[in-house]
């Protein structure tokens, strides 16, 4: 029950210190302030009913006003900084989880299984609509009613003692019935959590833009509304019966408030009309008695919330504890050029599916070498790139770089020996500079972004920008922003991978939604784009193949032809049918 508890103070006392030392404080004033509020006013009223000396009268009074006045200073001090340094725990701990989910595998963010587990961790942050905050509340709470409680059994331990078992027991009733309220809640929350992901998907749908012109032309929207509204009723139904055990809940807590109220009134009448205790005495015991049953249900209250936290925690514990793979292993540094890239007898196949899509892969990339992917489409030339790019790893076989398996390379260094350009590239709502030098574009010189941009074909593009490469790509920050066209963005995403000079590239359709001119600039440009660095080049259009030393013809996850073009031309086969047949069209 408390390990996330335990998991929380180790990060909070990593990140801000300070954040413990004030909750502790801030309990040991909650307690003091009403302690006095409980035994100075008997003191006060037993004066009164007495002697009424008046210097004695204000001494109590300036006392209780002063504690209450500086008292509440500091709270309201300490609790407002504790909000602030507990806002940038939570911001390194939300930061954390990003970074643990850019670390992830690739493979990863195509499994559901996976972005289930993601979102069932998330309500670890999110839970109550406050998330790790309350909990951490709650945990310096149980610790501040310790001091509480030393006080007022302090002050009531000359009272009844059945009695204050009664009130005890009343109490302890009513957490019980709403700690079995609090886990059947959690369990809820963590069951709708994959729901609630799927309606953010559907919602994203009709709030992204991108998708803003399929929706209209194919009539979607009240498809998809629908959707959205189907899995909002699915999670409105869980909801409601959220809200029914939750007031099955309050309609216990009010009853054993209305009873304990009048066991404390009813006793302390009969004990006053009695001579058994003052009225001094009555004031003080009754603020005792009221204020020891409101600190027990706090109590529970904040045990419960640490109770249902558990099984967030143990969600949470589930998503950390995903193995990163792609950085697990030896962890070599790579080694130097010249670069040999070998297929050794590679087959792959997609997590959860009975198929190859890969069988016996064989094949070597030298150091400068252009290869040419053909095949038609679910051949496996994508699938060929991503294991590549150790996007995945195989099933089977091995892939080397100069004698080593890759996977016992440094993950990050080998990224960085690759460039690409995927036909489903992204482009960022950013500037056209950060979209091409990404988190060096403060450093880099305007210039050089420039002469990139035109070296990709968006010269023209980019004198029209007012602001040229500090143009915003998109209006979704900034009203002046440009919607850059497939095109454009492909020459984007292409002037990115000249940047980035990497010695090998994969261009994956890199031209694929470029008109037949700016087509025929970058084929001519070829050779230079890709001078000296390992190439793979994956297209439809054949006649590209002719500038590659080598072509792969990939049919049903095999190579099915291998050579140069004039050697595949030289023999039937399916690589010259399929050139000859895109050919025809052009004669």
């Amino acid at each position: 029950m408390f390990r996330g508890i335990g998991f929380l103070m180790k990060y909070t006392w990593k990140v801000e210190k300070r954040y413990i030392f004030y909750q502790i404080l801030l309990q040991i004033l909650t307690a003091v302030v009403p302690l006095a509020d409980i035994v100075i006013p008997k003191c006060i009223i037993d004066e009164l009913m007495g002697a009424q000396r008046v210097d004695v009268l204000l001494g109590w009074t300036a006392l209780l006003l002063a504690i209450n006045l500086l008292g509440n200073w500091l709270i309201s001090f300490l609790d407002g900084n504790s909000f602030t340094l507990l806002s940038k725990v939570f911001t390194s701990f939300q930061a954390m989880m990003a970074d643990r989910l850019s670390r992830s595998d690739y493979a990863r963010l195509e499994d559901p299984k996976f972005l289930d587990i993601k979102a069932k961790a998330e309500k670890f942050i999110y839970a109550n609509g406050q998330g790790f905050g309350q909990v951490m509340r709650s945990a310096f709470s149980v610790f501040g009613k310790l001091f509480t409680f030393a006080g007022i059994v302090a002050v009531i331990s000359t009272l009844n003692t059945w009695v204050v078992l009664a009130l005890v027991a009343l109490v302890l009733v009513n957490a019980l019935f709403e700690s079995k309220v609090r886990k059947q809640t959690t369990a809820w929350d963590l069951e709708k959590a994959p729901i609630e992901r799927r309606t953010s998907y559907f919602l994203d749908l009709v709030e992204n833009f991108a998708f803003g012109k399929e929706i209209r032309l194919y009539g979607m929207k009240d498809w998809i509304v629908g959707k959205v509204r189907e899995h909002l009723q699915v999670s409105e139904r869980f909801y409601a019966r959220q809200t029914r055990l939750l007031n099955q809940a309050r309609y216990l807590s009010a009853f054993t408030n209305f009873v304990l109220k009048g066991i404390a009134y009813g006793y302390l009448i009969v004990s006053v009309v009695k001579d058994l205790i003052g009225i001094g005495d009555f004031t003080m015991y009754m603020s005792a008695l009221l204020n020891f049953s409101a600190a027990m249900r706090e109590l529970m209250e904040s045990l419960l919330n640490i109770r249902q936290f558990a099984g967030y925690y143990d969600a949470l514990m589930e998503y950390m504890d995903v193995p990163q793979r792609m950085y697990e292993g030896r962890r070599l540094p790579v080694p130097q050029r010249p670069y040999e890239l070998r297929f050794e007898d590679v087959s792959f196949r997609y997590p959860g599916q009975e198929n190859d899509v890969l069988k016996h892969i064989s094949i070597t990339l030298r150091d400068g070498e252009k290869l040419s992917v053909v095949g038609e489409n679910g051949a496996g030339k994508t699938t060929f790139v991503k294991l590549l790019c150790r996007f995945y790893d195989p099933t089977e076989g091995r892939i080397t770089l100069n004698g080593a398996d890759i996977r016992d390379l440094d993950y990050d260094q080998y990224m960085a020996l690759i460039g690409s350009v995927f036909q489903d590239y992204k482009l960022l709502a950013f500037t056209v500079k950060e979209n091409v030098a990404f988190q060096h574009a403060e450093q880099e010189e305007d210039g050089r972004i420039r002469d990139i941009l035109m070296r990709s074909g968006l010269a023209h593009r980019l004198e029209t920008l007012p602001r040229g490469v500090h143009s915003h790509i998109y209006r979704t920050f900034d009203e002046d922003g440009f919607e850059p066209s497939g095109g454009e963005g492909q020459k984007i995403a292409l002037a990115r991978a000249i940047y980035k000079n990497a010695p090998i590239m994969v261009l994956d359709e890199p031209t694929a939604a470029l008109d037949p001119r700016a087509e025929y600039e970058i084929y001519r440009n070829f050779s230079q784009l890709t001078e000296g660095k390992t190439t793979v080049f994956i297209s439809h259009r054949m006649s590209s193949s002719k500038f590659c030393d080598h072509i792969a013809l990939f049919k049903n996850g095999e190579i099915a032809q291998y050579g140069t073009h004039e050697e595949l031309m030289a023999r039937s086969g399916d690589y010259k049918e399929l050139f000859d047949m895109q050919a025809q069209f052009y004669r």
